[in-house]
């Protein structure tokens, strides 16, 4: 198969199970959200910080080093699955041992039990994550895809269950375990009809690879404290109800993203690897990558911005209203952040990790002291104010620092492929606002919010056909010159 097939196939498999993660996990908040507290919210993001940066430890960043390089043997791969089985029960045992020390952390006693179930999840990716990384590099999304739907459904029936029989935390606790064993087991299970890896160990075999990972693995460390410091500091000042809005809020925005960037950067990466090569048609690749992240990034931010008031009571209950306000500047604060996403691909592409962790040891000298002045002067509302403006500045850093260094002056041709998305989400708010005071008073708040989300589909869709109607063929014709490298 041509890599213009399999750029395609991988597309079309990797949107696929982005669609229905997506729709799995909004189902799973919506419905347990109404079963649960937003205590329980507020110690499972306790949990998270921890568990979160854990979980980054173990692969060592050796994923994506095996899928950069060209000349991986068999010998290769059986030393890093053992490294990395070795690494990940070490990570979780040290996970388990520190669980009294995070709930001293909280002054929350209840946290201890909790953290050392979600120690597991630091071991059990590690039996399938390298069978998972050789079809990622090869575009093998097909069955990833349907491990990814299975795993996300049962961890669906697990949480529901488990908040159906008052297991308060403890259901989401499950979701995770639940999700990620059956992923592991499905990866295991296709994997070793392939590949089985043999009790072979080396450390020559190791060369270039953990070089290579060091770097990846800190920044993804790094990475994973900046992005749940604001959770430490609510935690640590305001407790575990306060930090269960902000949880709510934070997971019903970081979900598009949290689903989108696995697509970008699966399918980016190997992609890029092939052209890394090729200076110019790179940079070209890269920009348009931009815009179509644009597209993709400015209806859903923009939509839950602006119906955020009708959506929160309508779906989540009323319960959770106090999350309204964090709910809308987050969805700000998130579509600046996904326009950042394609540099990592990037970056891997070009085997310059090290550049990446030094953009992210930089990220986290300015969020840290960033988010705790905005929570010491405001509150929650003050934290996710100063999370926009931090976002905003990082990515004129990014640009600079990294995309700049790697494909050279791009700034203007970025900002002209990103434009466009943007204009014509701006188009749909404004439509939508219109529509609004006009049906406001005419419906209940149930009506006005699916009328709302109908009027802001029809107008984005209708903005793009009118302006630029050959946006959507534009995607296909830069996959097929993608595909031309082979």
């Amino acid at each position: 198969m041509s890599l213009r097939s399999k750029g395609i196939h991988a597309m079309k498999w990797s949107s696929l199970g982005t669609v229905v993660s997506i729709v799995v996990q909004l189902l799973q908040l919506i419905m347990v959200s109404h079963l649960l507290s937003p205590k329980d919210y507020g110690l499972m993001g306790m949990i998270m910080v921890i568990v979160a940066a854990a979980v980054n430890l173990t692969d060592m960043g050796i994923s994506n080093a095996i899928i950069h390089r060209q000349d991986v043997t068999r010998d290769h791969l059986s030393s890093l699955y053992i490294l990395n089985l070795v690494m990940s029960a070490l990570i979780s045992l040290l996970i388990w041992l520190s669980a009294p020390f995070v709930a001293a952390f909280y002054n929350e006693p209840a946290l201890v039990s909790p953290v050392r179930w979600m120690s597991l999840l630091c071991l059990i990716p590690a039996f399938g994550q390298q069978f998972e990384v050789l079809s990622r590099k090869e575009l093998k999304f097909d069955n990833i895809s349907k491990i990814q739907i299975a795993a996300y459904i049962g961890g669906f029936v697990i949480a529901l269950t488990g908040a159906l029989l008052g297991f308060g935390v403890y259901a989401l606790v499950g979701s995770y375990l639940g999700n990620a064993l059956i992923k592991s087991v499905c990866l295991m299970f296709l994997g070793w009809k392939t590949w089985t890896p043999r009790l072979h160990f080396a450390r020559e075999d190791l060369r270039g690879y953990l070089r290579f990972g060091v770097y990846q693995m800190s920044s993804n460390l790094l990475q994973s404290l900046i992005s749940n410091i604001d959770y430490m500091i609510i935690g640590r000042m305001y407790g575990a109800s306060t930090l269960g809005y902000y949880s709510f809020a934070f997971q019903l925005c970081n979900m598009p993203i949290q689903k989108l960037s696995p697509l970008i950067n699966t399918v980016s990466l190997p992609i890029f690897a092939k052209m890394q090569m090729q200076q110019e048609l790179l940079r070209s690749g890269y920009v348009k990558m931009m815009g179509y992240v644009s597209y993709l990034n400015a209806p859903i931010y923009l939509g839950i911005l602006v119906t955020a008031p009708s959506l929160v009571p309508f779906v989540f209950g009323d319960q959770w209203l106090p999350s309204v306000v964090i709910i809308q500047i987050l969805s700000a604060t998130m579509m600046v952040r996904m326009l950042t996403l394609p540099v990592q691909p990037l970056l891997q592409s070009k085997g310059r990790t090290d550049v990446y962790f030094q953009f992210t040891l930089i990220s986290m000298l300015i969020q840290a002291p960033g988010l705790f002045i905005g929570a010491y002067f405001g509150g929650v509302i003050g934290i996710s104010i100063a999370y926009l403006l931090i976002q905003i500045v990082l990515m004129l850093v990014q640009y600079l620092f990294a995309i700049k260094r790697t494909l050279g002056p791009c700034g203007s041709d970025c900002l002209k492929s990103v434009l466009p998305g943007l204009g014509f989400g701006g188009i749909m708010v404004a439509g939508v606002l219109l529509i609004n005071q006009l049906v406001d008073w005419l419906f209940s708040s149930e009506v006005n919010f699916i009328f709302q989300v109908v009027c802001g589909a029809v107008f984005y869709l209708t903005a793009i056909l009118v302006f630029n109607p050959s946006a959507m063929m534009n995607l296909r014709e830069v996959i097929q010159r993608k595909g031309k490298l082979d």
